[in-house]
């Protein structure tokens, strides 16, 4: 099979981010963007708004001080961090249920990669905004699969929880996997070419010096996140880390070993839009 005929099979089924959202994830390429003009059309989608401001209050980003509106919030936050509140909450407001899919679980992982992408960009002095985005999205070719092959979706999901590797099986059952689906989803979004470009080679990390920085970044936060959710201690994961990435990041061990706490608390929270 192959990208395009899936998505054939998923026409009409996929979710689609509203306007504003495509509009905003464009802007990493847009210095010139208005964001009054973004809040004002935020204002106007009333879900979108109030999952904005239910993120933008929590511990994370509103601290103690009461968000009331999205001017409060351009105010109090700045554009780059009210920038992936809209985007978060708007693409993961947009999916729906999915039969035999574990949505809850889903977007916990994508928060997960998305908190620790924007926390390892900033130690390799990367935009941590786009990084973010990268880790959100990372995973939603895998969305795409159980909307177009729900059957053989469900059953590679269950070899996966047997212990078998899930691009391997994916390709094995449908010739493709969730990295390649992810990308061409993102171009169909019209995402940035650096997001597309993460996406897909989040796993072809060898050798490192010929991978982008942001499919480094992800690819990083995926192994991160395995890790301490499966238990490793944070000296385990100073030894085991893989250095080659680490070091195409040009993220120091001092740095790597004084954040390594704040890691793995980006890694294991459940965030408070789900």
């Amino acid at each position: 099979m192959q990208v395009a005929e899936l998505f054939d099979k998923a026409s009409g089924k996929l979710p689609m981010v509203p306007k504003v959202v495509q509009e905003l994830i464009a802007s990493f390429n847009d210095k010139n963007i208005n964001m009054d003009d973004v809040a004002n059309k935020v204002a106007h989608d009333q879900v979108l708004s109030a999952r904005v401001l239910r993120l933008a209050n929590t511990a994370r980003f509103g601290g103690s001080r009461k968000i009331g509106s999205l001017e409060d919030a351009v105010v109090m936050l700045g554009f780059d961090n009210l920038r992936v509140l809209v985007i978060a909450s708007g693409v993961s407001g947009a999916t729906a249920n999915i039969p035999g899919f574990d949505m809850k679980s889903f977007w916990g992982r994508s928060f997960e990669m998305a908190n620790t992408s924007k926390a390892l960009a900033k130690l390799a002095g990367l935009d941590t905004q786009l990084g973010y985005t990268c880790g959100l999205m990372s995973n939603i070719g895998e969305l795409v699969l159980h909307v177009a092959e729900p059957e053989k979706a469900v059953q590679i999901d269950r070899v996966v929880d047997g212990g078998a590797d899930r691009l391997a099986t994916e390709r094995m059952v449908l010739g493709m996997d969730l990295t390649e689906v992810g990308a061409e989803l993102a171009r169909r979004w019209n995402f940035p070419d650096a997001i597309q470009d993460a996406i897909r080679n989040q796993h072809n990390l060898v050798p490192p010096a010929d991978a982008s920085p942001y499919a480094l970044l992800i690819g990083l936060a995926s192994y991160i996140v395995a890790g301490f959710n499966r238990g490793m201690s944070e000296q385990d994961m100073l030894e085991t880390v893989p250095q080659r990435v680490v070091s195409a990041l040009n993220i120091s061990a001092e740095l790597l070993e004084g954040a390594i706490g704040h890691l793995k608390e980006m890694s294991t929270q459940i965030d408070s839009l789900l």
